[in-house]
């Protein structure tokens, strides 16, 4: 029985971590292997220590026993010699050594099961009755299977903690953000101190930019002009800042760089950092934009022993990002509550944007190119639908010193729902998790459930008709799917099926919108689908991050949508969207391709879907 509950304890702890590690990192199972590790690590550690001390009893009872037969054969010979007095010692030690037979012959001779742990006792009867001993001493199969179990669970720690042990606070950051076809923002994560320059120049013209080729004879030599002097970010922004690059030509590549100004022997400043951009065409005008899209993001998962935790998929967008313009990333950048909710304060928000900055293809991904955000429930908590309640501010505030500033102006200061333009493409990005109905209150009864609020919905709906004759492309970007296809009970709830009312409404407003896309994220697996309101979704994700094995279902061709393709499995799955309002300025050509690292490693589209665009002027 006891060895049973050694091996049951062995075999859940080893479940659990696999499943941690390499299946879905869900705080309940962590919390399971809380529990499964220390039991499975108490059994085995008492099982080895109690044959090892077996083992060493049953070796002293031998010896015991022998010494005592030969200590018997040399007193009958002295009795023959000494002395009566010394007879009557040698009397004492022969009844001593007799009650120590007696007590070998007995476990000698006894049935193992009278004992309550017969196996131990086998293996005392055999080393004294001289039998083999072979595989009854140390356990070295369980000695071997302990290691394996706290190497696993150091590596859950390991993934779960880091965080915690390694905070990223020396973090550096030096990327792009927005850029519009005059303004470029960079966002700087800076604790060094001491004031820095922004100095820009411009690369090549709108003709040699567009055609990837740049002069670098005469961009040498173009003087550097410079943004300005700033003072060192605080601790009270966790040393981040966002700097607006004004007075930029559209369609221009521009250099860029950050230096601080803290003199040395050999330089008066030095170079931090630096990137290169190209600025957008002019608003209104005919354009190619290249982008990428997708949702959630882990960093090291599945784990990998490595003291330099990576982000997979971002490691696969790098191999696309020479020819992107942008990557619009649609919601859980972090996951504060998986598989461990550490804890609400700003700062614990704060470290996990770190982790995710610190890796290295995060770094190298996003000094090449913009990435716009969203923000989705697990930059709070799971399905989050409380509107303001804490920790939402908390995590909003870390969300925009890291994403929110970045990105393009919002409608106002307080708000995260914005919109902007390249060219004539225009895009509008909502804000689904802040403006939510309660699910349990009465407005969801009464069919007043809303996902967006009154003002974004009324900001979008004239967004709707001020682009409607301006741009010939539209893309809405929502975090969580608009197609009923994912009816599951999580997403009867959390995605646009759970808000019937509002989603026809706007649907009702989008179907006489040409050429408008929806954008989404959020479930783990892509669905490419024509809504009834004739408008196509693309929802794709995880760029990095677990596929659901089990849990899930979609329904292929429900309430009136037509599926054009559905895929669940891919830990990496990612969309890169081509828009060419150029080559035929009456009727723009869109183009999705999939990528995922389960088809050709992700070098290749694992599908491709060519709209059929239509007349917009």
């Amino acid at each position: 029985m006891w060895m049973c509950g050694i091996y049951i304890a062995s075999v859940l702890h080893i479940f659990f971590a696999c499943f941690v590690l390499w299946v879905v990192p869900v705080q309940y199972v962590f919390y399971a292997d809380l529990v499964a590790f220390p039991v499975s690590l108490f059994a085995l550690l008492r099982d080895i220590v109690s044959r090892w001390y077996t083992l060493a009893l049953a070796e002293n009872l031998r010896k015991a026993s022998s010494v005592i037969d030969s200590a018997s054969n040399s007193s009958d010979e002295s009795d023959r010699t000494e002395s009566s007095a010394r007879a009557s010692g040698t009397s004492k030690a022969r009844k001593r050594n007799g009650n120590i037979k007696q007590t070998v012959s007995a476990i000698a001779n006894a049935p193992s099961s009278n004992f309550q742990h017969p196996e131990q006792v086998t293996l005392i009867k055999n080393i004294i009755n001289g039998e083999s001993s072979r595989g009854c001493g140390i356990p070295f199969g369980k000695v071997f299977l302990l290691i394996v179990q706290i190497a696993l669970f150091a590596m859950v720690l390991d993934f779960v903690y880091r965080p915690l042990i390694f905070p990223g606070e020396n973090l550096f950051i030096f990327r792009p953000g927005f850029v519009s076809h005059d303004t470029a923002k960079l966002h700087i994560r800076y604790s060094d101190g001491g004031q820095y320059e922004l100095r820009y120049k411009p690369l090549a013209s709108a003709g040699s930019a567009a055609a990837g080729s740049v002069d670098w004879n005469s961009a040498a030599n173009v003087p550097w002009e410079s943004a300005g002097h700033f003072d060192p970010p605080t601790n009270a922004t966790d040393y981040t800042v966002t700097v607006k690059l004004q007075n930029l030509k559209p369609s221009t590549k521009y250099a860029i760089e950050l230096h601080s100004l803290e003199s040395t022997l050999h330089a008066p400043s030095v170079l931090l950092g630096s990137v290169e951009l190209t600025t957008a065409p002019v608003p209104g005008s005919p354009a190619r934009l290249r982008f990428g899209t997708g949702s959630c993001i882990k960093p090291n998962f599945p784990y990998r022993p490595t003291t330099t935790p990576d982000v997979y998929g971002f490691a696969s967008m790098l191999g696309h990002s020479d020819n992107l313009d942008m990557i619009m990333f649609m919601g859980d950048f972090i996951y504060a509550d998986v598989p461990q909710y550490i804890g609400g304060e700003t700062e614990d928000y704060r470290r996990l944007y770190r982790q995710v900055y610190m890796a290295p293809s995060t770094r190298s991904l996003l000094r090449k190119v913009p990435m716009l955000h969203v923000y989705d429930d697990h930059e709070i908590k799971n399905n989050w639908h409380l509107k303001d309640k804490p920790p939402m501010g908390s995590a909003m505030t870390a969300y925009n010193e890291y994403n929110g500033k970045p990105n393009p102006p919002t409608v106002a200061p307080d708000v995260a729902y914005f919109n902007f333009t390249h060219g004539n493409i225009a895009f509008y990005a909502w804000d689904t998790r802040r403006y939510r109905t309660l699910w349990e209150t009465k407005e969801k009864a009464a069919g007043e459930h809303t996902m967006l609020g009154a003002e974004q919905k009324a900001h979008f709906f004239q967004w709707l008709r001020d682009v409607n004759q301006t741009a010939a492309v539209k893309f809405v970007v929502s975090s969580v799917p608009v197609t009923t296809g994912w009816s599951n009970h999580d997403s009867n709830q959390d995605t646009w099926r759970g808000y019937p009312t509002e989603r026809t409404e706007i649907l009702e407003m989008t179907k006489y919108v040409p050429n408008l896309y929806f954008l989404s994220g959020d479930r783990h697996e892509m669905a490419a689908t024509k809504l009834a309101s004739g408008n196509i979704e693309f929802s794709t994700s995880p760029i990095s991050m677990f596929t659901f094995p089990i849990v899930g279902n979609f329904v292929k061709d429900s309430g009136g949508e037509t599926t054009l393709h559905y895929r669940r499995p891919g830990r990496v799955k990612y969309g890169i969207i081509d828009v060419d309002t150029v080559s035929d300025p009456k009727i723009p050509k869109v183009t999705y391709s999939l990528y995922t690292t389960d088809v050709d490693d992700a070098q290749s589209p694992a599908w491709i879907y060519e709209a059929k665009g239509s007349r917009w002027n």
